[in-house]
């Protein structure tokens, strides 16, 4: 299927390079999204050793959405215009002629570094965070709800391993190593899966809208319901 997909494809062109340039789009999209929430949770962790008076304030969602998708479709559009015929190929996809692949390469590289100086140094500062933390609660009788707090804290910090695309470190090495390959494939597919849990399950005001929806949309069913009968 796959194989007469990209024969159908490549029998015309501007459809393939069509798709080539989507997919272009998306995988930056993707990728700068990953640094977004790379910046916003350093930000969050330095807010944690300051007043609230000294924190800074997050960006709305508005303009995250515009940094999110404007800046990919940004690289797409001068990509396009430097080189117009880049896009194409028997896999539909960038070529390689005049170091085209390095409009997508160039910015994932950027990021992946970025985005893993960004987790080095949110682990550290919510590690030190968290130590003073537990030496206040060491200093009076420890709650079962501060020992939630700190194995809540320490779960989050450790899934952004994944949500900022750490494992696509696995990429960079230089081996035809098929565990490897295993091993990234099952990571990268779970990262779906962590940003819902983290972004949402253990998400308290995520949680209490669920639980709003739920409602609503429970005493909505209950006259239907009693109508019926």
């Amino acid at each position: 299927f796959k194989g007469g997909f990209l024969k159908y494809l490549h029998a015309h062109q501007v459809a393939c390079a069509v798709l080539a340039g989507f997919l272009h789009f998306l995988f930056l999209s993707a990728f700068v999204w990953m640094f977004i929430d790379a910046v916003l949770l350093f930000v969050s962790a330095i807010n944690l050793t300051k007043i609230r008076s000294e924190q800074k304030k997050m960006p709305g969602w508005k303009r995250l959405t515009v940094i999110g998708y404007v800046i990919p479709l940004i690289v797409v559009g001068v990509s396009t215009a430097v080189v117009p015929d880049g896009y194409g190929g028997k896999q539909c996809w960038l070529k390689n002629s005049r170091g085209f692949q390095w409009s997508l390469l160039g910015p994932l590289y950027f990021i992946f570094a970025s985005n893993l100086i960004l987790f080095i140094a949110i682990f550290i500062t919510v590690t030190l965070s968290l130590k003073g933390l537990n030496s206040e609660i060491l200093q009076r009788t420890q709650t079962l709800k501060d020992r939630k707090l700190i194995r809540t804290v320490l779960f989050k910090t450790m899934a952004q391993f994944f949500i900022l695309g750490c494992p696509w470190l696995l990429v960079l090495i230089n081996s035809n190593s098929i565990v490897l390959e295993i091993i990234f494939m099952i990571l990268i597919s779970q990262q779906g899966t962590v940003i819902f849990v983290v972004h949402c399950v253990l998400n308290q005001e995520v949680r209490q809208q669920y639980k709003k929806w739920l409602q609503t949309f429970c005493l909505r069913i209950k006259p239907t319901a009693v109508e019926k009968v």
